[in-house]
């Protein structure tokens, strides 16, 4: 971190460094989340610097983007404000499993939400780094083993028993053996989506989100088992933030944006021992107060994917995968 903020002295300690570093961002949106942070009274310039400034290719955006409008930096501002939670939540799961905090949550799914986070940080810097260089099918590839480390935390949230199992699974037989039984498939997400059910959430098999997650899955299931058409077919030229790598940036987001909302909505057990931290730091306590506070403002920023941008003449509000973005 220290060697990053020497190269970039000018971020360090900048009330404007989160503003330089994405140029052609939508200013209703970058207002929107200034404002959001301000009236919360939570640091956002400090948690974006130790959060995102610190990921693998973060250097700022120095060079314009080729793009008719700010969608791609809009979806790489979105992107990061969901990671900004994620990297919250690692920080101080891991911080209360290291002081040994006794709390609602079970030892076993404390550690385990650590593990999981610690592992979807390192997905998240791949993904936003492949996108940005317009890597879009190994991007792809990580989104789909991300989306399913999001289904995985939330399970871990309310299954205690499946914490337990996937902390016990210490060989790569036993780990193989727990992801085929309680993950793959599906069978986490629908777990998950029966316990949603009970607050009002209609997330079965036969629902329009359901549908179109299935569909998303299928997209990114061409970037590992392609046609001989799709790849031969492709006249897509890749680029920094191309096509396909807003696609990718867009469910990645989205399902960051779930496992803020849901999180918030199952885990009345991480709410109580969130609430129960004695931060050591002031970036534990800005980590804590987002993590008690702030989850609405990623909510809202979920709203302004699906909502509000449907307003917005060339952008596209629909949640579908574009079927074009890889030919």
């Amino acid at each position: 971190m220290e060697a990053f903020l020497a190269k970039w002295p000018m971020l360090e300690g900048s009330a404007t460094s989160l503003d330089r570093h994405y140029r052609g961002v939508s200013p209703q949106l970058l207002a929107r989340v200034r404002q959001n942070w301000s009236v919360l009274g939570i640091d956002l310039d400090l948690l974006w610097r130790r959060s995102i400034q610190g990921m693998p290719g973060a250097a700022p955006l120095v060079e314009e983007l080729s793009v008719p409008d700010s969608r791609p930096i809009d979806l790489l501002l979105l992107f990061d404000q969901a990671a900004i939670w994620v990297d919250a939540l690692r920080d101080v799961s891991s911080a209360m499993r290291a002081r040994g905090q006794e709390g609602r949550l079970s030892a076993a799914q404390t550690m385990a939400l650590g593990a999981v986070t610690t592992r979807l940080m390192s997905e998240l810097a791949a993904v936003r780094m492949m996108s940005l260089a317009g890597l879009s099918l190994p991007a792809m590839q990580v989104v789909r083993s991300l989306s399913e480390d999001v289904d995985l935390a939330l399970l871990l949230l309310v299954r205690r028993r499946h914490a337990q199992s996937f902390v016990d699974a210490r060989s790569p037989e036993e780990a193989a053996a727990f992801w085929r039984r309680h993950v793959a498939g599906g069978r986490a997400f629908r777990l998950v989506a029966q316990a949603l059910y009970r607050f009002g959430l209609d997330h079965g098999d036969d629902s329009d989100y359901a549908r179109w997650r299935k569909e998303v899955l299928v997209f990114l299931g061409t970037a590992v088992h392609g046609s001989f058409a799709s790849v031969a077919g492709s006249t897509d030229a890749p680029g920094r933030l191309d096509s396909a790598s807003q696609e990718c940036l867009y469910f990645a987001t989205t399902r960051l944006q779930e496992f803020c909302a849901y999180a918030l909505v199952l885990g009345a057990d991480l709410r109580a021992d969130l609430a129960a931290f004695e931060p050591a730091s002031p970036l534990e306590a800005e980590r804590r107060a987002l993590l008690t506070r702030g989850g609405d403002i990623i909510v809202d920023q979920m709203r302004w994917m699906t909502e509000d941008r449907a307003a917005v003449p060339g952008h596209e509000p629909s949640r579908e995968p574009r079927r074009d973005a890889l030919h």
